[in-house]
């Protein structure tokens, strides 16, 4: 539900101010939703009689990242947690979504970030610190590596916090 009101929140300000709007941080809540409605069907998930168990470390795995990806930025503190091996959550990872764990973990803190940086008047600064970077520089690296851009020059192009007051 809080993913689908995300989306029509981000939506409706894209809507009210074309210009402003972002279809990159659009096309990633909407993958996002469609990641947690689609049904567990081999057809959407990779499942297999054997893969099953992949499904199963993938949902905790998806369930802990959502929790504490803006405290934990490293696949071993999920293994660690969840009981599993670093392969075993990127075996489970790419079956269900195509994409190893570490890469899984980056989206979602991008994603978080495009939001912030997008959707709120935080400084860079306050935005790393939001989503657990120390310093603003490992962040800056981070975010360019991920998006090609700096998150100052990503958000003068998205930025849309003066628009819709978020």
């Amino acid at each position: 539900v809080l993913a689908a009101e995300h989306l029509d929140r981000e939506h409706g300000a894209a809507v009210r101010t074309p210009r402003l709007a972002s279809p990159a941080l659009l096309s990633h809540l909407l993958a996002a939703l469609l990641l947690r409605a689609l049904p567990d069907t081999p057809a959407t998930t990779g499942a297999t009689r054997s893969g099953s168990r992949h499904t199963d470390v993938f949902r905790a795995y998806r369930a802990a990242v959502e929790e504490h990806f803006t405290d934990w930025h490293h696949v071993a503190d999920y293994a660690r947690a969840l009981g599993y091996d670093v392969r075993t959550l990127t075996r489970a990872t790419r079956a269900a979504t195509g994409t190893g764990a570490k890469a899984f973990l980056d989206q979602r803190i991008l994603l978080e970030a495009k939001r912030l940086l997008a959707h709120t008047d935080l400084p860079v600064g306050g935005c790393a610190r939001r989503l657990g970077f120390r310093d603003v520089g490992n962040f800056t690296t981070f975010f360019r590596r991920q998006a090609d851009v700096p998150p100052a020059a990503w958000r003068a192009a998205h930025g849309t916090a003066g628009a819709d007051g978020v």
